[in-house]
């Protein structure tokens, strides 16, 4: 069902029942709660993007959403994410994220696909990904990303893309990167990397690699 660029400020009520895929984008969606479409008990692709969304408040069950997206909103914190136990892919690029939860996915453990691009991440706990071991892909670029912690990426066990372009990067802690695991792709470009020893331990295994 297309409701793109509608003008909502609300969920329409009278949504077909066996909705699969939601479009909402472009609409003036400013708060929202997973409530709204539990009548769609075969939702499983909704898009909330471009809604000047500054809150979603989730809780009961939406089992089987599998695609999130909140990109281009107004969101200055995550949602809790309850409720969504089959959700793969969440994007939530260009909001106003300045900060993560510690374990702030544990809820969504499915997840194959995560998108914080663009937003105002400064710092991360060790364990934001914590539980995260289904995760493939992590796009974390264009953010203010000035360090990050060693352990930030010990769970991940099945990421293949990570993306940290366009951060505030000067280094990265020795074994940043969990020994042994192979990746298709990281994305380093566009830090302010700082050539000295401590950038040791990048450029080694960058040449393993």
């Amino acid at each position: 069902v297309n409701c793109t660029g509608q003008g909502l400020s609300a969920v329409p009520p009278d949504l077909p029942a066996d909705t699969g895929i939601l479009l909402l984008s472009a609409n003036r969606l400013a708060s929202l709660s997973t409530a709204a479409f539990l009548p769609l008990t075969q939702l499983q692709d909704l898009d909330l993007a471009d809604n000047g969304l500054a809150a979603l408040h989730t809780g009961l069950p939406l089992p089987s959403l599998r695609e999130l997206i909140l990109s281009r909103n107004m969101l200055g914190a995550l949602p809790a994410l309850q409720g969504l136990p089959a959700l793969t892919h969440l994007a939530v690029a260009h909001n106003s994220l300045a900060t993560l939860a510690p374990r702030a996915f544990h809820a969504v453990t499915q997840l194959q696909d995560l998108d914080l691009r663009g937003n105002r991440l400064q710092t991360l706990p060790q364990d934001a990904f914590a539980g995260l071991r289904a995760l493939k892909y992590l796009d974390l670029s264009d953010n203010l990303l000035e360090e990050l912690p060693k352990e930030l990426l010990q769970d991940l066990q099945k990421l293949e893309t990570l993306w940290l372009s366009g951060n505030r990067l000067q280094t990265l802690p020795t074994n940043f990167f969990p020994e042994g695991h192979i990746f298709a792709y990281v994305f380093l470009t566009e830090n302010p990397w700082h050539c000295d020893c401590n950038l040791r331990y990048l450029r080694a295994w960058i040449w393993q690699n």
